[in-house]
């Protein structure tokens, strides 16, 4: 499913729907998620190590070490990767849509209508996310609201949608608040909002 996704398409794409923004993880994060996975194999090779000494059988631990860490490591940056690359979400004038991966093979589709939508929430979920202007930008649906009532940040029920890693995510919260504001108060105006650009303010038009 995710194969049909590019930066003008996307499965499920409606005639004449326009695509206004294409949200992805932002390369930092999966720097940071490699980084974990490599922290990890060599944990396992230092501690198989350790292990071989302890019991004066060095050369097969580190073999064995040696491999596991490897293994540790290819696969891992291949799923990390994988799961980078089908994260995606679309901002179009008539809806918000997320392919979100759930396993090795399989995307998960999920898509609100802007009708749908009644709030729009943004945080970072670090202080090192928050400095580089990284963060989650979560879009709560009207049927959350009429069970739930307010939800607390990071809190996300089936119906919402909740996009990770993204840059600039305080501006791309208020361009979806813009968009709510004139989907539903000047609907007229719906054909003339321009796409949202991913940079500083200044260098957006």
């Amino acid at each position: 499913m995710s194969l049909h996704n590019t930066d003008t398409h996307f499965f499920g794409k409606q005639e004449g729907e326009r695509i206004l923004f294409v949200a992805r993880p932002h390369k930092i994060a999966l720097i940071f998620k490699l980084v974990k996975i490599y922290t990890i194999a060599l944990a396992v090779f230092v501690a198989l190590t350790v292990l071989g000494t302890q019991l004066l059988s060095l050369g097969i631990f580190i073999i064995v070490g040696t491999i596991l860490a490897l293994i540790i490591a290819i696969f891992g940056t291949k799923i990390v990767t994988d799961y980078q690359k089908r994260d995606v979400a679309y901002i179009t004038d008539r809806r918000l849509v997320h392919f979100e991966p759930t396993t090795l093979v399989a995307t998960n589709p999920r898509s609100l209508t802007w009708d749908e939508v009644v709030k729009v929430k943004t945080y970072p979920p670090n202080f090192i996310w928050k400095q580089m202007a990284i963060g989650t930008v979560e879009i709560h649906a009207r049927s959350t609201f009429k069970t739930y009532g307010e939800t607390p940040l990071g809190t996300v029920t089936a119906d919402d949608i909740e996009i990770n890693d993204i840059y600039f995510y305080k501006d791309l919260g208020n361009y979806i608040d813009k968009i709510l504001f004139i989907y539903k108060q000047r609907p007229k105006e719906m054909d003339d909002i321009r796409p949202f650009i991913s940079k500083p303010k200044g260098e957006r038009y």
